[in-house]
């Protein structure tokens, strides 16, 4: 029976029919009850929701007993907050997790969002709340979702994995925190009933899992790495998100705006979104990162991602050229999205629509929020206001715009709620548009879509004004091209310190018109100047000029030689060929443009590389494999793929020269750290290594390593620098009876890696440090090596086993010979009471208990020998305070207590641990031997030589030192002398300051 009331209602709705048919089927239900007590207002809505949704009332079928407490008078009036929602998950979440009920909850967890998308439905379709507040109830119920999801995710996998930790600078282990931050509409508190949701995953640093928490002191862990259990957390997520149920599922998931798109790991540290953002971030990232929040995970690292992106989303000062580039963007949009016939009806996309508010909007946000922080914001309405108050649009246009966008949004809404469907097309049929009509408040069809043409044309009036002008930006202040502007020229240019400003102006010329012999166009040379200030920036400023106080300090990139940069342009122009694609090229991808100056600039070696292969610089850097770390696994395996090449040689040089063009541009670019960096050298180093004992095997048809190459020296310690020599040694079995055959291939190897062809070396081997040195064998089995390190040795050469590890080969040879090492290389009293004793042999005749005044005798006088005369002040290696210094305190350390750790640094950190030194000395000692270390990489990265001395002329120590980040040479020097002066006291104090060996 139907009461007045009910059928009063269902006839005033948009759709009575449907409403009626909704009503029926209700009826049938327990809620039909219900149905005869309702009141006014609970039938209007009721009537509302059954005639504006088939989703909805679908829904309310399912679940008949939620229409009761759904219609209570109070719950429909007012929104929910964000701490409500969360109390009420809570009550029941929390005992679940406690008995690991998971799929019980997350089936809870989907029947509440669906009932919390009905009441909001509700209120929308009843007209109790606008679209704003809509959106924003929407966007709550996502986060409460999202964050369940995850706290969910992250105890189960816990339960399975571990936890991941890091080391904090001090030294410390520290659980480490995810988060996952909302982008586009949920960042901005602007969700659809309908739409995807956009999200990235950030992690607070690299590390490992660990069961339990790891102990102070321990260095590493052997469970996963952090990046590895972030990914499979991320990936558990938005499975359980996107989850298709009897219950529905949650939510859609959109991760293509995560950096390299659908390319790029899933899941990223802090440092590795710093990274790529300051490198290679575009203006679309810039406008996507204005609406990012922390919606689920910790909220700490969160505020921490945005904090970090906001020079960047919010840069002080961006070109005009950032209008093009939006502009652009809604082309290609319109162009490659919306579907032919549909640029008119599609309300977000299209002629007029949500996205062209959207980008009036954050266009003005990043032309002016970075010195204006009050225009900062994620909402669209509050900027619109906030943009009108600072008069950077009119009050009628913003009031036009606000209009317009909360208009579209709830046509957007009723588009959606009809099947929980993901569209912005308002539909071509008659009847389904004047459903439409009537669901937005008019009375008639034309009404709605005269309201509807209004507002899309005001949108796109405003959008044209500011966006869619095709002014060419200007170019910048340059002077003109002719012979007259020639002293405006030379000005400029020995403003921004090129020495010879003549010899500039004819390469700027050239860089502009090209050599003469060759017609460039008129856009070739428009875009070539706006390339040239992109040029000038990364120029010191002469000081006393007018703009002097641009001059650059150690905070940002600047060139040490502007004159020989240009040079080197112009080969690589001409090697390249095609000047006109090439500055396309530089002007779409300004971050490559300046990646090349930079490389010209900081390594003579790589920019003859680039300039003889000139599509490798560009293809490294689009390809995004710059932004790639490599293990030596992962580098053999790339070497195995041209095992079949009929030149090995020149494939090894070929593959070795691309890598190291790739690693140096990653030092370069600031994406690895010097330790890193290092760490990518040796992994280099050592799948070289092992790929070249592969071919020399197979040659010599052996099926399996004959014997092992064990490295020493930086080899050993996985601290190859640039052009640095391979220390190794052959080692064989002891039962080995085929040694001259072995003489042979270790011959081979060494030829294969070494011999100097017309690409050069792979790398400069040294077998010297083998038993009885140049005079012995090159291939040595375990019992004779053992024999000689015991009765013949140096104590230098003993020294030397601190640094042993195997890098190719027979690894279980290379752990006899490592474990051989480890005895003979232990000067700790026990092992010394013992007589070095090892499998019933002992006994080493370099040892004294005066080995420590020896090692210190040993290291002044490599420092009187191997420093050039007159030049202490410049050898960062062997001079007084210098590399070797903290080497040598390293190797003593390993002595003194019988370690086998190879690498300088953390030798030194377990010194500073265990007491060998005091905690001030440990933190001096580390922080300046790495800053040396850095210093000696940057000067051997220019030509791959090796270099350890400082220039000792003017010209070339500033260039040095510009590289190494210092205003000038003077300040540089003062740097350095203090670096050695604190290393050298450490040195004295241990060596010579009475402090016992262990």
């Amino acid at each position: 029976m139907r009461t007045p009331t009910l059928t009063q209602a269902v006839a005033s709705c948009a759709d009575p029919q449907r409403a009626m048919e909704g009503v029926e089927q209700l009826r049938q239900t327990v809620a039909g009850g219900f149905l005869k007590k309702l009141s006014g207002e609970q039938a209007r809505i009721l009537a509302a929701v059954l005639g504006g949704s088939q989703a909805l009332s679908e829904l309310l079928l399912a679940h008949p007993d939620w229409l009761p407490p759904f219609l209570e008078s109070g719950f429909l009036s007012f929104p929910r907050r964000e701490q409500g929602l969360r109390r009420e998950i809570d009550h029941w979440l929390k005992p679940m997790l406690k008995r690991d009920d998971y799929e019980a909850a997350f089936t809870r967890l989907r029947q509440f969002k669906q009932r919390e998308m009905l009441r909001i439905a509700a209120r929308d379709l009843g007209r109790v709340a606008d679209a704003l507040e809509i959106t924003g109830e929407i966007s709550l119920v996502a986060d409460v979702c999202l964050d369940v999801v995850c706290r969910l995710c992250r105890q189960s996998l816990t339960q399975r994995l571990g936890r991941p930790y890091y080391l904090d600078a001090a030294g410390r282990w520290q659980e480490s925190q995810f988060c996952v931050l909302g982008l586009g509409k949920l960042g901005g508190l602007e969700l659809n009933y309908s739409s995807d949701v956009d999200v990235l995953f950030v992690y607070s640093e690299e590390g490992n899992v660990f069961k339990s928490p790891p102990r102070p002191g321990e260095q590493t862990g052997k469970g996963l790495t952090n990046h590895q259990y972030f990914t499979r957390l991320a990936e558990q997520w938005i499975a359980e998100i996107a989850r298709l149920t009897p219950d529905g599922s949650l939510f859609r998931i959109d991760l293509r705006l995560r950096p390299e798109g659908n390319a790029g790991p899933l899941v990223r540290s802090l440092d590795s979104y710093e990274n790529y953002y300051a490198q290679w971030g575009q203006t679309w990232e810039r406008m996507m990162l204005i609406k990012a929040r922390p919606v689920a995970g910790d909220v700490s690292l969160g505020a921490e991602f945005v904090e970090m992106v906001q020079p960047f989303r919010y840069a002080r000062s961006l070109s005009r050229r950032t209008l093009r580039e939006v502009a652009a963007v809604k082309k290609r949009i319109e162009k490659e999205i919306v579907k032919e016939g549909e640029m008119e009806r599609n309300v977000k996309l299209g002629w007029g629509g949500i996205r062209e508010i959207e980008f009036v909007v954050q266009t003005l946000q990043i032309l002016h929020a970075g010195r204006v922080p009050f225009l900062q914001g994620a909402s669209t309405v509050p900027v619109l206001r906030k943009l009108a108050e600072y008069s950077l649009l009119t009050a009628p246009d913003a009031q036009q715009l606000e209009a317009a966008y909360i208009f579209l949004r709830e046509v957007e809404h009723r588009l959606q709620m009809e099947a929980n469907q993901q569209t912005h097309t308002i539909p071509t049929e008659r009847r389904a548009r004047e459903r439409l009509a009537r669901l937005m408040g008019f009375a008639s069809l034309p009404a709605f879509e005269s309201a509807r043409r209004t507002h899309a044309g005001q949108v796109r009036r405003i959008y044209d004004q500011l966006l869619a002008g095709d002014d060419p930006e200007p170019a910048s202040l340059l002077p003109d091209d002719d012979e007259e502007a020639a002293e405006a020229w030379q000005k400029l240019l020995s403003r921004h310190s090129f020495r010879d400003p003549v010899r500039a102006w004819q390469m700027v010329q050239n860089f502009l018109h090209g050599p003469g012999y060759v017609h460039v166009s008129q856009r070739t040379i428009e875009l070539a100047r706006e390339l040239l200030p992109r040029f000038l920036v990364l120029c010191p400023v002469c000081p006393g000029s007018a703009d002097g106080a641009r001059k650059k300090t150690k905070n940002g990139p600047v060139l040490s030689d502007p004159d020989r940069v240009l040079l080197r342009l112009d080969s690589f122009i001409d090697a390249y060929g095609a000047r006109a694609t090439l500055y396309e090229l530089w002007t779409q991808n300004p971050s490559l443009f300046e990646l090349l100056l930079l490389l010209f600039d900081r390594s003579e070696f790589l920019a003859e590389k680039a300039i003889a292969t000139p599509d490798l610089v560009d293809e490294l850097e689009l390809s995004g494999r710059l932004r790639r770390f490599k293990s030596a696994e992962e580098t053999l395996q790339d070497l195995r793929h041209g095992a079949d090449d009929a030149d090995q040689r020149l494939w090894l040089r070929r593959y070795q020269q691309a890598e190291l063009m790739r690693i140096g541009l990653r030092d370069i670019l600031g994406l690895a750290d010097y330790e890193q960096n290092l760490l990518e050298l040796s992994a280099l180093a050592d799948a070289c290594l092992q790929y070249a004992l592969e071919v020399v095997m197979r040659q010599a048809k052996f099926k399996k390593p004959p014997l092992c190459i064990v490295g020493l020296g930086k080899l050993g310690g996985r601290e190859i620098s640039y052009g640095s020599d391979l220390d190794i040694v052959f080692v064989t079995n002891s039962h080995a009876k085929n040694l001259p055959q072995l003489q042979r291939v270790a011959t081979a190897f060494l030829d294969l890696l070494g011999s100097q062809t017309e690409l050069g070396v792979v790398f400069r081997l040294d077998a010297r440090l083998r038993p009885d040195g140049e005079k012995g064998l090159l291939v040595n089995t375990l019992e004779a090596c053992e024999e000689y390190y015991r009765q013949r040795a140096g104590l230098w050469e003993i020294q030397s086993l601190t640094r042993v590890r195997p890098v190719a080969g027979d690894m279980e040879v290379g752990g006899q010979f490592q474990q051989l090492a480890a005895t003979l290389a232990n000067f700790s009293p026990e092992n010394v009471a013992a007589g070095f004793a090892r499998a019933k042999k002992n006994g080493l005749s370099a040892y004294t208990p005066d080995w420590k005044k020896e090692i210190d005798a040993m290291r002044e006088r490599i420092a009187r020998e191997r420093t050039p005369v007159g030049k202490d002040r410049l050898a960062i290696k062997t001079g007084t305070g210098g590399l070797m210094d903290a080497e040598f305190l390293a190797q003593a350390f390993c002595l003194a207590r019988g370690w086998q750790e190879a690498s300088t640094l953390s030798a030194l950190q377990r010194g500073g641990e265990v007491g060998l030194l005091g905690q001030g000395d440990t933190r001096l000692l580390l922080q300046n031997y790495g800053s040396l270390r850095r210093i000696e990489s940057i000067l051997r990265r220019w030509s791959y030589e090796g270099e350890t001395v400082l220039p000792d002329d003017e010209p070339a120590l500033y260039r040095v030192a510009v590289r190494c980040g210092f205003a000038g040479a003077r300040e540089f020097m003062q740097e350095v002398e203090a670096m050695r002066a604190a290393i050298r006291a450490v040195y004295v104090k241990y060596f010579r300051g009475g402090v016992t060996p262990g």
